[in-house]
């Protein structure tokens, strides 16, 4: 998923307000979010792509629900049911993929490897 301007512009005030609020530090939450300083700061002012995983990391620490707070989230929780998510696997396999079949919440994967 790629955020956009207004996600971050959303997550950097509301992330301005918890600092305001609980008098904490840059470094104090970077060290929360297990990144330095510099990633915290680059990605708050977008010079960097901000991750999903971040995000959510982020949110988490400042008490945001991520769903109801940036508005590329809340436009796509519109045509997501509620307790769903989309998620996405993938995988290497040893050699050319022959076959692939599924049945439920199974995949199975029929592939050649050279001996």
């Amino acid at each position: 998923m790629e955020f956009t301007y207004h996600d971050r512009q959303t997550l950097y005030d509301a992330w301005m307000s918890y600092k305001a609020k609980l008098r904490i530090t840059q470094i104090d939450m970077a060290k929360r979010l297990g990144v330095s300083q510099l990633e915290l700061s680059k990605a708050l002012r977008g010079d960097v792509p901000m991750e999903q995983s971040f995000v959510f990391r982020l949110c988490k620490e400042i008490g945001l629900d991520p769903h109801q707070a940036l508005p590329s989230l809340r436009n796509s929780n519109a045509n997501t049911p509620v307790g769903s998510v989309t998620v996405r696997t993938s995988l290497t396999v040893d050699g050319k993929v022959t076959k692939v079949e599924y049945s439920d919440n199974q995949v199975f994967i029929e592939y050649l490897k050279e001996m």
